[in-house]
């Protein structure tokens, strides 16, 4: 009897053992964070960094080939390539994490808004402009909501006026235009294999704590959403901690792009959770919910506002005016999909939420 006992226990202990195993197994096959993060580096960032890259070096040959011939013409395609390289860099900012974001080059490549009066003081104010003065000014006098400024504050023809009567302006310009293409190098350098090599590292870091890849790239992605909600819609339109209106405040006011790139911002997050291009965010969740309910309802509250993007025939400096209640209706519409990621995804997938950049890019 001891000895049948004995075997009944050795059995049930090999069963409990190798139904441990295989539930161990079963996790590792329904999702390898590390193969995600690499997916992330090499299908999502990577990409979005080369690409903002580029533009930014076209930005600075559009600036270049405008002051060396100012007319209004060559002025509208710095002002195309202006709109260009902005939706770009709202591509890439999700992916201001880690490293990058350490180095706080998203404050010295797009801050706004800018400090108008302090450009046309340092404009009127020294008898010429060259690189060592440029070096000493801050980053948001020079990054791109100063180019904006430049290039947009008023009318073409005036604009234009403006810069052919002033060396020291197009100086400005030009050294501006520069300075962002170094911001814009430093940032592509530290996720490159030939330079910081971030990237790597970001791949290698797959653990679940604080410091992991996987949490910072949770946090781009929330913070991204946060900074929209709070920054870009709500404080301009009077619905973050005041019900003051203020249309300057929203990120491209001269050019009236505000509304574009709040779109990019979303399509940036969706990309960012979804990957159709590899593993996404949306497939840890189905590997543990067993379910799509939840990538369902991102989904949806994407499109919610995407249709109150659409709902808005105006710019976004107008319409907090003139639609506020529109405007109201995409503040919260996009809060809903921030909830849905700071507590339902969150929960899901035992994240930790840090604090959240919403003072601008």
């Amino acid at each position: 009897m001891k000895k049948f006992t004995f075997t009944l226990i050795a059995i049930a202990s090999i069963i409990i053992i190798a139904c441990s195993s295989s539930d161990s197994d079963a996790s590792d096959q329904g999702f390898n964070v590390k193969n995600f993060l690499d997916n992330a580096v090499n299908l999502n960032i990577k990409p979005a960094l080369n690409t903002f890259n580029l533009e930014t070096s076209n930005l600075e040959q559009s600036i270049s080939t405008y002051t060396n011939n100012p007319t209004v013409a060559n002025l509208e395609l710095a002002r195309q390539q202006w709109k260009t390289t902005a939706i770009n860099y709202e591509k890439t900012y999700v992916y201001h994490i880690g490293l990058a974001r350490t180095q706080f080059l998203h404050n010295s490549i797009y801050n706004w808004p800018t400090v108008e009066g302090a450009i046309e003081y340092f404009i009127s104010d020294n008898d010429s402009i060259d690189a060592t003065f440029m070096a000493t000014i801050s980053s948001q006098a020079k990054s791109l909501a100063a180019i904006e400024y430049l290039l947009f504050a008023e009318n073409a023809a005036t604009i234009n006026s403006g810069f052919m009567n002033s060396e020291k302006r197009r100086d400005y310009l030009r050294l501006s235009s520069i300075y962002l293409k170094t911001r814009a190098d430093k940032l592509q350098n530290v996720w490159a294999t030939s330079g910081e090599d971030y990237g790597t590292t970001f791949i290698n870091n797959s653990g679940s704590g604080i410091q992991g890849s996987f949490n910072l790239y949770y946090n781009g992605i929330h913070n991204a959403l946060d900074v929209t909600k709070s920054t870009k819609v709500g404080k301009p339109a009077g619905l973050e901690n005041s019900q003051v209106i203020n249309p300057e405040l929203t990120q491209a006011y001269f050019s009236d792009t505000s509304k574009a790139l709040v779109r990019v911002s979303i399509e940036s997050v969706e990309t960012a959770y979804f990957n159709t291009a590899g593993l996404g965010i949306d497939d840890y969740v189905f590997s543990i919910t067993n379910n799509q309910d939840l990538n369902d309802a991102i989904l949806n509250k994407i499109n919610e506002i995407y249709a109150a993007l659409n709902a808005m025939s105006l710019p976004l400096d107008e319409a907090v005016n003139q639609s506020n209640a529109q405007v109201e209706v995409l503040h919260t519409k996009i809060e809903d999909l921030r909830i849905l990621f700071a507590v339902d995804v969150r929960s899901v997938l035992s994240i930790i939420i840090t604090t959240t950049d919403t003072d601008g890019d």
